[in-house]
C-alpha cells in the first residue's frame, strides 16, 4: 500500500508527531510519504499513484481541494481530524468561520471520505450527530494515552486502509482485470475454456487477485469465479476471504438468489423464464440488478430449452422484450453469454448503458 499523508504546515506540534509516529511504527507492507504543501502534494498524486490519501485535519479548504484531486485520480480519502470535530471546537468562531466552511466544503469532505479515523468518544457522537459519514474508527493516539502503544495504532491504523482497499474493489480492477474477471466468469458458468473466443490473460500482481475475489465474494459470485480458475488452471494466491473485511454503502443488502425469490415449481421453462424477467425487471426499477442475477440467469439460458418464439410472443405481450433484450446485451458483456444462446437480440441502448452503470456501482459508498 502506498499511502500520502498531507496536514497544513500551520498544524499543531501534536499532529506532526503523531504523523511522524505513525509513519515510524507503520510496517514493510505499507510505504508512507509526508507532505505538508498543497501544490507538492497535487503534483505526488497527478505524477505517480497512490492507494490512499489520509489528510490530518479537516478545516482547511486546501485539504479539501487535495481531497478533489486525489478522486479524480481513483485515489481514495481518509481522514483523521484530530480533535477538530469535538463540540467545543465546532462551536468555537460558528457563525464566522465553522458554518460558512461546513456550507462550503466540510459536508461533502465528510461525506466522501471512505473512513473518518476518530480518538475519542466525544468526537465520535458529533460525527453521529452529524451524520455525514457513519464509515468512523475509533483509534486512540498513543502520544497522549498509555492505552495503546505506537506500534499498536499503527496496525490499527493500517487494518484501516486495508479495509478501504477491499471495498468496492471493481472501480480499483484495470482493463486486463476485469476482462481476466469475465474470463473466468464464463468458464466458471460453461465449465468449458473452449467458449473464450479470445487467448485468456493472466493476473501477475498479487493486489489485482485480492481484489477480484474481494469483488466475488463481495458479488455473491466467487464460487463461479473459483471453478473458473480450477478449470482453466490459473494460479492465485489464496485468500482468507472471511478475514478480508470491507465498507458497504449505506443501506446495503446482499442480493437474494432469482429462484428463492420466484420458486422452483412451474409448469414450463417459458413459464420460469417469464417470471425471471417479471422479477428482474423490478429489481432494475429499485437499482438491485446485480452481477449474480445475471449469472443465474445466463445459467438458466444455457442449461435448459426453452420455445424461443413463444417466449418472445409472451414477453411482447407483457411489455417485458425489450427489457430482455437489454439484459441479454448486458450478460454478453459482463458474463460472456453468446449471441447463440440469446433467445432474443440484445438490444444496447441509454437504458442498457443506466442500468449496466448501476450493476457497476452497486457497491460503491
Amino acid at each position: 500500500m502506498k499511502i500520502l499523508h498531507y496536514y497544513a504546515s500551520s498544524e499543531v506540534p501534536l499532529v506532526i508527531q503523531y504523523v511522524k509516529t505513525l509513519c515510524e511504527a507503520m510496517g514493510t507492507e505499507v510505504t508512507n510519504e509526508v507532505t505538508t504543501n498543497g501544490t507538492d502534494a497535487k503534483e505526488r498524486l497527478t505524477s505517480s499513484h497512490y492507494d490512499i490519501l489520509h489528510i490530518h485535519g479537516c478545516w482547511q479548504y486546501a485539504a479539501y481541494r487535495l481531497a478533489c484531486v486525489a478522486w479524480r485520480e481513483n485515489t481514495r480519502v481518509v481522514i483523521t481530524p484530530h480533535g477538530e470535530l469535538e463540540p467545543w471546537v465546532m462551536k468555537r468562531r460558528y457563525w464566522k468561520e465553522k458554518l460558512p466552511k461546513r456550507l462550503l466544503f466540510l459536508k461533502r469532505l465528510l461525506q466522501k471520505t471512505y473512513a473518518v479515523i476518530i480518538q475519542g468518544k466525544m468526537e465520535e457522537e458529533c460525527m453521529q450527530k452529524l451524520g455525514w459519514n457513519s464509515r468512523t474508527v475509533i483509534i486512540r493516539n498513543s502520544i497522549i494515552t498509555h492505552s495503546i502503544t505506537p506500534k499498536e495504532m499503527a496496525q490499527q491504523v493500517a487494518q484501516v486502509y486495508r479495509k478501504v482497499l477491499d471495498s468496492n474493489t471493481l472501480e480499483l480492477m484495470t482493463d486486463d482485470t476485469k476482462d481476466t474477471l469475465r474470463q473466468l466468469i464464463k468458464v466458471g458458468i460453461t465449465g468449458d475454456e473452449r467458449w473464450l473466443q479470445e487467448e485468456p490473460k493472466e493476473i501477475r500482481e498479487h493486489a489485482q487477485w485480492r481484489m477480484v475475489y474481494c469483488y466475488a465474494h463481495h458479488e455473491q459470485v466467487v464460487e463461479v469465479v473459483k471453478r473458473g480458475l480450477r478449470i482453466m488452471r490459473m494460479e492465485a494466491p489464496d485468500f482468507n476471504i472471511q478475514q478480508m473485511p470491507c465498507f458497504m454503502p449505506d443501506g446495503y443488502e446482499p442480493a437474494k438468489s432469482i429462484e428463492s425469490a420466484i420458486g422452483m415449481q412451474y409448469a414450463t421453462e417459458n413459464d420460469r423464464l417469464m417470471a425471471t424477467f417479471r422479477h428482474l425487471k423490478r429489481l432494475a426499477i429499485h437499482h438491485r440488478l446485480t452481477i449474480s442475477h445475471l449469472v443465474e440467469l445466463d445459467k438458466e439460458l444455457r442449461q435448459h430449452d426453452c420455445a424461443e418464439d413463444q417466449l418472445c410472443n409472451a414477453l411482447q405481450e407483457r411489455n417485458l422484450y425489450v427489457f430482455a433484450g437489454r439484459l441479454m446485451q448486458l450478460m454478453n458483456e459482463l458474463t460472456g453469454l453468446d449471441e447463440g444462446m440469446m433467445p432474443m437480440p440484445a438490444i444496447n441502448d441509454r437504458h442498457t448503458r443506466q442500468m449496466r452503470k448501476h450493476i457497476d456501482n452497486h457497491l460503491k459508498i
